[in-house]
């Protein structure tokens, strides 16, 4: 399986997530779950909507990928 890398878009660059983070994702990902994850990025738990494809953090909304390495 391809290797695979999420990112966030943040303004008109698209952001790596960090390694937790990344791991966090993937397993929600692979049980089509959304839920609060830790993440060193943003220093605080933000919550991951893959319905939406988003990220939630302090009230703002960031779009994420999951791109393929």
């Amino acid at each position: 399986m391809p290797s695979v890398q999420w990112v966030y878009a943040n303004g008109s660059s698209w952001v790596t997530l960090d390694a937790l983070a990344q791991n966090q994702i993937e397993s929600l990902w692979n049980k089509n779950a959304s839920n609060w994850i830790e993440t060193n990025s943003f220093g605080t738990p933000v919550y991951i909507d893959l319905t939406h494809m988003c990220l939630l953090s302090q009230g703002i909304s960031y779009t994420i990928a999951r791109r393929r390495g």
